[in-house]
């Protein structure tokens, strides 16, 4: 019973010394870019934040441009500089276990991965989580287009949109054609569109993916040469 209760209680000691993680969110997990992240943790020793952002995968490879990161304490806001390919570690008293972030307004309008991570360190041992924020443009253009076939005297493109890319993130402002006069459906609406590029809103707050129909009368060098 003796060495039973000394190795009881060496286990006990061991475990009390590694440092815990009980709790780490942030909200939202899904952005526009000068949007607040409000990040919260529950550790057992003092906890360190980090901040590291990559290319959104798909969608560019270059080096991304510095940000200055907006870190709002107990009501008082603080700039830091957040370096291309490099990570920031995030300043703060001992006892905090929140924080909001956010970016200054600026021009910077790109897809980004943002990976918070929290570490926790006692007596050269560490814990660490991690959370991953998809950081999107608060707008954008894009073409819609899919591959044309005949049908009587029509040129039809129709298909699902890229639900990866836009997903539930995006919802349409407007949409506008080329050269020629095309009838659109999506979600339900029909609407008529101009040759002259003049944006309509009659889709205004639908989501950017899901169905999208397009339909155009033939041009007569198109029906004389349907190839």
């Amino acid at each position: 019973m003796k060495t039973l209760s000394l190795l009881c209680s060496a286990l006990f000691l061991f475990s009390a010394c590694h440092p815990r993680i009980y709790d780490f969110n942030a909200v939202p997990k899904s952005m526009g870019p000068n949007d607040t992240i409000r990040v919260n943790w529950k550790v057992k020793r003092a906890g360190t934040p980090t901040v590291r952002d990559y290319n959104y995968p798909g969608f560019g490879k270059g080096k991304l441009a510095a940000v200055n990161l907006l870190v709002t304490l107990r009501g008082k806001t603080t700039a830091f500089l957040l370096a291309p390919d490099s990570t920031f570690k995030i300043p703060l008293p001992a006892a905090e276990d929140s924080l909001s972030l956010c970016k200054k307004t600026d021009r910077i309008n790109d897809d980004r991965l943002r990976y918070l991570t929290l570490v926790v360190t006692r007596k050269g041992q560490d814990s660490s989580r991690v959370i991953q924020i998809a950081l999107r443009p608060d707008s954008a253009i894009d073409e819609i287009g899919f591959r044309p076939v005949i049908r009587g005297d029509s040129l039809i493109g129709e298909g699902i949109n890229n639900p990866v890319r836009w997903g539930n993130n995006f919802g349409i402002l407007s949409i506008a054609g080329g050269n020629r006069v095309m009838d659109v459906y999506h979600s339900g609406i029909s609407e008529t569109i101009s040759a002259d590029a003049m944006p309509i809103y009659s889709f205004k707050g639908t989501p950017v993916q899901g169905y999208w129909a397009f339909r155009t009368l033939l041009t007569a060098a198109e029906k004389s040469n349907p190839t």
